[in-house]
């Protein structure tokens, strides 16, 4: 099983270390951050360099260009690359412009069309009878999470993205083996991937078409602030 090698490599207890980090103002209204992170992953045979570039001008708009390069020894294929972000448990509300309105993955996602939709992250949970990620849309054009009032966050990339947001940590959908040991946690776990392996079935598995490889990615992502 994927998953198998996964655990065996350790993807899920990465160790961090910051290599550089650095900032310049080279304007009156702009600062540039400069960072280049190492995940080392458990096995300590491998690692994922991150090299972040964040652009931030004075209306609160974040451009952030980042590379992801994996190092040494990988798994055969991953289950996702991208970023993630904890957010305020109070912006839970969710619009976007890509397929929708279910959940729908790389490898299930022809029926479902891209269109604009609407949704909140409560309604967004698929009860699974063994907990798991769950709540993928894919091919995203942009992504609004607000609060009741209208302000929050919405995110653009320079192309196709996929995103799903939960209560649940990452480390609470892993470990529960039965629904009553989801535990809603002081947030909202938003994953936006640049790419995302699909769900395969029981009998055939993943199709190598849809799992993601191991190797460079590079993705810029627009973070603006929506004020009502």
């Amino acid at each position: 099983m994927a998953a198998t090698e996964w655990y065996s490599a350790g993807i899920d207890k990465m160790s961090f270390l910051n290599d550089n980090f650095s900032w310049e103002k080279p304007g009156d209204t702009i600062v540039v951050v400069n960072s280049k992170n190492i995940y080392t992953t458990g096995n300590r045979r491998g690692s994922f360099i991150n090299i972040s570039k964040y652009t931030i001008d004075g209306n609160g708009m974040i451009t952030l260009e980042n590379s992801i390069v994996p190092n040494g020894q990988m798994p055969s294929w991953l289950p996702r690359i991208g970023q993630q972000w904890v957010l305020d448990s109070t912006i839970n509300n969710v619009r976007w412009f890509g397929r929708g309105p279910q959940e729908n993955y790389p490898d299930r996602k022809s029926g479902y069309r891209v269109g604009e939709y609407e949704s909140n992250v409560a309604e967004m949970y698929e009860p699974y009878l063994i907990p798991q990620d769950y709540g993928l849309r894919t091919d995203t054009r942009w992504v609004r999470i607000t609060d009741k009032d209208g302000s929050g966050l919405e995110f653009r990339g320079n192309r196709l993205f996929n995103f799903s947001a939960q209560p649940y940590s990452t480390d609470n959908l892993t470990k529960a083996l039965y629904t009553y040991q989801l535990h809603p946690f002081n947030g909202i776990t938003f994953n936006l991937d640049y790419a995302t392996s699909g769900v395969g079935c029981t009998a055939a598995g993943v199709f190598p078409e849809y799992q993601v490889m191991p190797g460079r990615y590079d993705f810029v992502t627009t973070i603006m602030p929506i004020i009502p």
